[in-house]
């Protein structure tokens, strides 16, 4: 009997994080679940690598100040109608 490989912890979050926000990406993407603790994580990598492969631009995404009520990224603003 093989066994399978069992996935890395990050990945666990990733999938943790995809059930928690109904599985789409750009809800993960603004989650304004700021008290989690995997807030960090929610896109299955480290915020470094994550900000080195997708550009500079994206690094406002792991700064929560960005995420509170009026704010760049404000929770109550539909997450469809925002653009980084």
């Amino acid at each position: 009997m093989t066994r399978l490989p069992r996935p890395s912890a990050i990945k666990q979050i990733r999938k943790f994080c995809v059930d928690c926000c109904g599985g789409q990406f750009r809800t993960i993407q603004f989650c304004a679940s700021l008290d989690c603790a995997l807030w960090y994580l929610r896109f299955g990598t480290f915020p470094s690598t994550y900000v080195r492969k997708k550009g500079k631009g994206c690094a406002a995404l792991f700064n929560k100040d960005n995420f509170k009520k009026g704010a760049k990224y404000d929770p109550e603003q539909c997450v469809e109608d925002i653009e980084l």
